[in-house]
């Protein structure tokens, strides 16, 4: 958990507190199904007084292992995310349900910067922008070798024609 001690941003209408740490993907409760976190994530940032919420501003860095979404091999890669959130007094009225609040001049900003993290993960991903990926005839990956399939696509209405040739 990544707590931090607002009460001297909170004196001050223009308070503010600069931060970084390194954690492990425990601390953030990351699961490897959640994100394979590799290393230690950075996160850098500020906390400042905004009048009645508390404004946090900050950048998330992490080493994440992917799978490219064509030759399926598994590789490492920089993944980064910002973080800005309102953090509400827990006393205060007419918050949300789901907005992030603070008791005791301690912010837990734990939660946050997890789901920034997660959020920042493309859905799919290559290995390099070149990729070849897969031959979907054989399987064999088109990176390492080139197996000499034919993969154009065949016209339908041509089909019965290729029967003639196997004969």
């Amino acid at each position: 958990m990544i707590k931090l001690h607002v009460a001297e941003i909170k004196k001050s209408l223009v308070g503010e507190k600069r931060f970084a740490y390194e954690v492990t993907p425990e601390e953030l409760n990351l699961k490897p199904e959640d994100l394979l976190v590799t290393g230690k994530i950075k996160l850098e940032g500020k906390i400042s007084n905004a009048g009645d919420v508390l404004l946090l501003q900050g950048t998330v860095s992490a080493r994440v292992k992917r799978v490219c979404r064509r030759c399926l091999k598994e590789f490492e890669a920089f993944s980064t995310a910002e973080v800005l959130e309102k953090f509400y007094p827990s006393d205060a009225d007419n918050i949300e349900s789901d907005a992030y609040v603070y008791e005791n001049d301690l912010v837990d900003v734990t939660e946050p910067v997890r789901e920034s993290l997660i959020l920042a993960e493309p859905l799919s991903v290559l290995c390099k922008e070149d990729c070849q990926g897969l031959c979907p005839v054989c399987g064999v990956d088109c990176n390492v070798t080139q197996c000499g399939c034919e993969t154009r696509p065949i016209d339908p209405r041509l089909s019965a024609l290729k029967q003639l040739l196997k004969d």
